[in-house]
């Protein structure tokens, strides 16, 4: 009964180490990730690049999709993209699984003694996460000797070996439960550990074990789709994921025979030959997929818009729409999502101040209430970015995710004000104007609608600072605040010429006009607040 015990705690404890590799990989180097998968917009052999690159940095399939859901959920790269980078980063996973076949193990005390002291006593973040990296791999290696050891017993267990004699009568069921496991614990090396672990103790043969490795790669592309089925386009990375997957274990399974027969003089001195041989086989598994479907890529994505067309109405929805929980762990990764839903959130205001305008000049008191009603949905996005972040920042981050937290947070607040400016008084302005049922001047309306496209065009230009942190936009922004400042000051002097000119719809309007003047402004002084912490900002990174 021990060992079964030890058999579940190997396995946890190698959950364990995956997870903290991957924590300390983010802690040393944070957002980069974000700009790696940026790169895959440059063309498919930069995203192979990419992809490869993150993958050895960071061993971790699930944080992967989940970065690959977001750069398609906003917009900066394409189902066909991110399908190149996959392919190559699946190649990058496998170097874990070959660390864990070659008696690399021994090795584990060695990089526990030398991660846990940096992760204990270290004062900067990269060595906080150079350490949890470390200690990491460490707990990974020693994961597989302590289920080496829990599975010895059963090869005594006349009862065990018969189930599993039966499993592999019936490689078929072996390759569904790797597949089930894959998905429950969301991490492909813990699956393939686990057939390594019983292939070296002689519990299980090859050819059962390779039947794990394959179920362990289509559970990578069943947890693509679990990550991405939300969104058409994400949805359409995720099954060409898992198709890709599907026939190269329809081309391979046929040919394994052969495969091995290839691959068995490769196995290195000092590795027991057939874990090496299980670590080879997943290696070149993922290795000729990225071969075979890397020209395929076009042709696979137009396949896939035809398998999942777009729907011709796009459903409507309120609430967050990025925020994904299960980022939470990774600050870099929900930093992404936060800022996604921070665009989306100034999308709604900026409709909501381009219909306020609408709402001047067309006298329309159901677009006026339309307006109301989306504040409620801003107010909703607040509360629950704020959520979000606070909850993201209960782990530990380094300097530069605490200042993006701080400036997401601020910018977030900011569009919430300029909600409630033109819900509470934009919008109460238009009602009173069309209750009063009086009309601005032809001078003063003009003047208006060019101070409303003023305020509108320094609002594209506060969210394209926002999103790619680029000082010299921020700067422009400052320098449009103080010539709109002046605009307004120009505005309000020629509307008191009219009213001493004795201008009749001038008298009527005035109070409407000048206070939508100084609204106008405080919106304006609102969104500008965005370039304070960008120029503060010791370097001009982007986030995307």
């Amino acid at each position: 009964m021990l060992g079964y015990f030890n058999f579940f705690a190997g396995i946890a404890l190698m959950l364990f180490g995956i997870r903290s590799l991957r924590k300390g990989s983010d802690r040393v180097f944070g957002a980069k990730f974000r700009k790696l998968v940026h790169t895959a917009t440059q063309g498919r052999l930069r995203a192979m690049g990419a992809g490869l690159l993150i993958s050895i940095l960071a061993p971790s399939s699930t944080a992967l999709a989940l970065l690959s859901v977001e750069a398609v959920n906003a917009g900066y790269a394409s189902p066909e993209q991110i399908l190149a980078l996959m392919l190559s980063a699946n190649v990058g996973f496998t170097i874990t699984v070959q660390l864990l076949a070659f008696k690399f193990y021994v090795f584990n005390s060695l990089f526990i003694a030398i991660g846990i002291p940096l992760y204990l006593f270290g004062k900067r973040q990269n060595i906080l996460g150079a350490g949890q990296t470390l200690f990491g791999i460490g707990f990974l290696l020693l994961a597989i000797q302590i289920l080496s050891a829990a599975v010895a017993p059963v090869r005594s267990d006349p009862d065990m070996l018969e189930l599993i004699r039966v499993l592999e009568n019936h490689p078929l069921w072996l390759a569904l439960m790797a597949i089930a496991l894959q998905v429950t614990v969301q991490s492909s090396t813990t699956t393939i550990g686990i057939g390594i672990a019983l292939c070296s103790q002689g519990v299980i043969h090859l050819e059962g074990a390779l039947a794990i490795v394959i179920g362990a790669n289509i559970g990578i592309g069943v947890t693509s789709v679990v990550a991405g089925f939300a969104k058409i386009d994400t949805r359409r990375m995720a099954v060409g994921i898992l198709l890709i997957k599907l026939v190269g274990a329809a081309i391979i399974v046929p040919l394994m025979p052969w495969v091995v027969r290839l691959l068995e003089p490769l196995s290195l001195p000092g590795a027991t030959h057939d874990t090496q041989l299980i670590a080879n086989v997943h290696t070149a598994f993922n290795l000729g997929l990225a071969i075979i479907f890397f020209p395929l890529v076009p042709w696979l994505s137009r396949l896939l818009e035809k398998l999942i067309p777009s729907r011709a109405v796009a459903e409507e929805r309120t609430g967050a729409r990025y925020l994904d929980p299960t980022a939470l762990e990774s600050p870099p990764l929900a930093l992404g999502q936060a800022t996604r839903e921070i665009l989306h959130m100034a999308d709604i205001v900026r409709r909501m101040l381009r219909n306020a305008y609408r709402c001047f000049k067309e006298g329309n008191e159901r677009l006026c209430e339309e307006v109301r009603n989306e504040d409620d949905e801003v107010d909703l996005l607040n509360n629950e970015i704020k959520a979000y972040i606070t909850r993201m920042s209960e782990q530990a981050l380094n300097t530069e995710d605490s200042r993006r937290e701080i400036a997401l947070l601020a910018f977030a607040n900011e569009l919430e004000s300029v909600g409630d400016i033109i819900d509470k008084n934009l919008v109460e302005l238009a009602e009173k104007k069309i209750t009063l049922q009086v009309d601005f001047s032809k001078e003063g309306w003009v003047e208006l609608a060019g101070y409303f496209h003023q305020v509108l065009e320094n609002f594209e230009i506060a969210v394209s600072a926002f999103a790619s942190q680029d000082k010299t936009l921020a700067a422009q922004l400052l320098r449009h605040k103080h010539r709109i400042n002046e605009l307004e000051r120009d505005l309000r002097n020629r509307h008191f010429r009219r009213l001493h000119a004795g201008l009749k719809e001038s008298f009527e309007t005035s109070a409407v006009h000048l206070d939508v003047l100084t609204n106008l402004k405080r919106i304006n002084s609102h969104l500008t607040a965005v370039a304070y912490p960008i120029l503060e900002n010791g370097n001009n990174d982007r986030v995307f």
